[in-house]
C-alpha cells in the first residue's frame, strides 16, 4: 500500500489575493485593434495556429502550447496567421504583481514553451462556464496554471534561506497593503521590521529582479490604470490615490513604466476591457 501524503499550506494573505476579470476563447485575432494595452495583467495560452509576439524589443515565436503574458499598461502586438487562437484569463491584484515578480514573469521575461498539458484545461473549462460557476472556475484555472512557475531561488533548501524567504514575505506583504500611502519607503520598512536600508533593498533585488522603488512603482500604476478604467476620477486625483504626492513624478513615472502619458493612458484605457 502507498503511503499517504500530506503537506501543509502556508496561511493565505487577504491582500495578497489574485482575482480574475475576464476569461475569453479569442478566434478572431486578426479583427482586433493593436497594438493591445491592457490596464491589468493578461495570462495567454495558445491553442490552434502560429503568431509572432512582440513586446519591447523583442520577439517571440508562438504556437499551441506556448504561454505569454501581458502586463498592465505595456502594449504589445501579435502577428497571426489566419488560424491563430488563443484562451486568455485578465487578473489583478497585489498578489498577482507579488506572484510573477516572485517567479520572473517580466516584460523582459514573458514567454514560457511547452505548456501544452494546460490546453486541455482551459479549453474545458471555457466550456463549462455558466453565470453561477464563473469566478470559482475561473479564479482555479488562473490559480493551477500560475503553480507551474516556479518561484526563484530555492528559498526552501536550508533554514538560513528559509528565515529570509519568511522575512521577506513579511515585508512584501506590507508594501502590498500600504504602497498607496505617499511616505512609503525602505527607511519606513527598515524602521518597521528593523534591518537596514541596504539590507532590505538587497532582499527586494535578490527575491524580485528589481528593486523596490522600482516594484513599488509598479503596484502604484498598476492601481492608476485600474482607476483609469473605472472612469470615475481625474488625473490629479489618480495621482494622490496611488501615493504620489507630487504629480509631475507621476507623471513621470507613468511614461517611463507604460509609455504614455498619463492623459494619453487616460485617452487610450478607457476603451479597453
Amino acid at each position: 500500500m502507498s503511503e499517504s501524503i500530506c503537506r501543509f499550506m502556508s496561511a493565505k494573505n487577504e491582500d495578497s489575493t489574485i482575482q480574475a476579470v475576464r476569461f475569453v476563447y479569442e478566434t478572431e485575432c486578426l479583427s482586433l485593434a493593436q497594438p493591445f494595452l491592457h490596464p491589468i495583467y493578461v495570462f495567454h495560452i495558445v491553442t490552434k495556429g502560429t503568431a509572432v509576439f512582440h513586446i519591447g524589443n523583442s520577439k517571440y515565436s508562438l504556437k499551441r502550447g506556448d504561454v505569454f503574458f501581458a502586463f498592465p499598461a505595456y502594449p504589445y502586438y501579435l502577428d497571426a496567421d489566419e488560424e491563430f487562437e488563443y484562451i486568455y484569463i485578465s487578473f489583478m491584484g497585489n498578489g498577482a504583481t507579488s506572484r510573477l515578480s516572485k517567479c520572473n514573469i517580466t516584460s523582459e521575461n514573458p514567454y514560457y514553451s511547452d505548456y501544452g498539458f494546460l490546453c486541455t484545461l482551459f479549453e474545458n473549462a471555457i466550456r463549462r462556464i455558466t453565470p453561477s460557476n464563473s469566478n470559482l472556475l475561473t479564479e482555479a484555472v488562473l490559480y493551477y496554471a500560475l503553480s507551474f512557475f516556479d518561484i526563484k531561488g530555492s528559498e526552501y533548501e536550508v533554514d538560513e534561506q528559509n528565515n529570509s524567504s519568511s522575512v521577506f514575505e513579511n515585508i512584501v506583504d506590507y508594501v502590498d497593503y500600504h504602497y498607496r500611502e505617499s511616505d512609503i519607503s525602505l527607511s519606513r520598512l527598515a524602521n518597521v521590521f528593523s534591518y537596514t536600508e541596504k539590507y532590505l533593498s538587497s532582499l527586494f533585488k535578490k527575491n524580485m529582479q528589481i528593486g523596490f522603488i522600482s516594484y513599488l512603482n509598479n503596484l502604484r500604476i498598476q492601481y492608476a490604470c485600474e482607476l483609469i478604467q473605472k472612469g470615475n476620477m481625474n488625473m490629479a486625483d489618480i495621482s494622490v490615490a496611488c501615493g504620489y504626492s507630487d504629480y509631475s513624478y507621476f507623471s513621470k513615472v507613468f511614461k517611463k513604466i507604460t509609455g504614455h502619458s498619463p492623459r494619453e493612458g487616460l485617452k487610450y484605457l478607457k476603451t479597453k476591457s
